[in-house]
């Protein structure tokens, strides 16, 4: 069964526990969940029946840039696992996502690429990966491939960083599930 390291970058907004709500019920023992507040106060969380492991950081001082700097230095700072994944603070994961993904995401040699709910346009819009067309949740990494990408500090280095490590993955398999789902003024 593959195991799942997510990173979540946050600003410490009141829907992380939103997001976490519909995260953690879907992760296992062998699973790793690291939230790393920028520069804010870690805010109380609700983390009771986790089964995961979980690692709360706060980042001093601030690497601002929607979480990219964050996702560039915790990346080499992660507990391994055979897959690293990336969502942020204020969007939801799908029910079921997680059993789909240990169903599918059996070689962790491959990058895999899942889709995203964006306000119901679906991402990325075809089995390519391009700037602008993917995001941020998008990918299940391999966890040594997800230290050889940058994020850059701009809106678009999302799909930089997936660009760059695509061309270095010793395969790409594009999914049809959609496991994400962003939520615009939660």
């Amino acid at each position: 069964m593959p195991s799942f390291h997510i990173l979540i970058a946050s600003i410490g907004r009141p829907s992380l526990q939103i997001m976490l709500n519909s995260l953690l019920p879907q992760l296992r023992s062998c699973d790793h969940l690291t939230i790393v507040f920028d520069d804010v106060e870690p805010t109380e969380l609700n983390t009771e029946g986790a089964e995961c492991k979980i690692h709360i950081h706060r980042q001093s001082p601030n690497l601002g840039a929607w979480g990219h700097g964050i996702r560039n230095v915790y990346a080499k700072r992660l507990e391994r696992t055979d897959f690293v994944m990336h969502a942020d603070d204020d969007d939801i994961y799908v029910k079921g996502a997680f059993d789909e993904l240990r169903r599918i995401c059996r070689n962790p040699m491959f990058l895999y690429i899942a889709k995203m709910d964006k306000q119901g346009i679906i991402f990325p819009l075809a089995d390519y990966v391009k700037e602008g067309e993917i995001g941020t949740p998008c990918g299940i990494i391999p966890f040594d491939l997800n230290k050889l990408g940058t994020w850059l500090p701009r809106v678009g280095g999302d799909g930089k960083f997936y660009e760059g490590i695509a061309r270095r993955a010793r395969g790409v398999r594009f999914l049809q599930t959609i496991i994400y789902k962003v939520q615009i003024n939660v």
